[in-house]
């Protein structure tokens, strides 16, 4: 189970990059086993990586709705088994 929605953003490492453009530092971002991370680690990861973007910093108001409009669900739920498990179950019962 992920500890913040954060997660989901950073399991799509594209997204992020796109959005925060030139100085965006993917290697700061976890790699394996997103949903084991902590939320600290999650936010020092983040802070880390946009820290030379233009931006240089990410704000969850301000960032995080435009990052979970652009990120690849496929990719989030490749990345995050409860993610897909939340999809599934809510297809399931939905009906589709």
């Amino acid at each position: 189970m992920i500890q913040t929605m954060e997660t989901w953003i950073v399991a799509d490492r594209q997204a992020l990059a796109d959005y925060f453009g030139e100085g965006f530092a993917l290697d700061a971002l976890p790699k394996e086993n997103l949903e084991a991370v902590s939320k600290d680690d999650i936010a020092a990861a983040l802070r880390t990586a946009v820290r030379n973007t233009k931006g240089r910093t990410y704000r969850k108001l301000r960032d995080g709705s435009a990052l979970l409009q652009r990120i690849d669900a496929e990719t989030v739920r490749q990345r995050c088994p409860a993610c897909r498990r939340l999809f599934e179950t809510l297809t399931a019962e939905i009906g589709r």
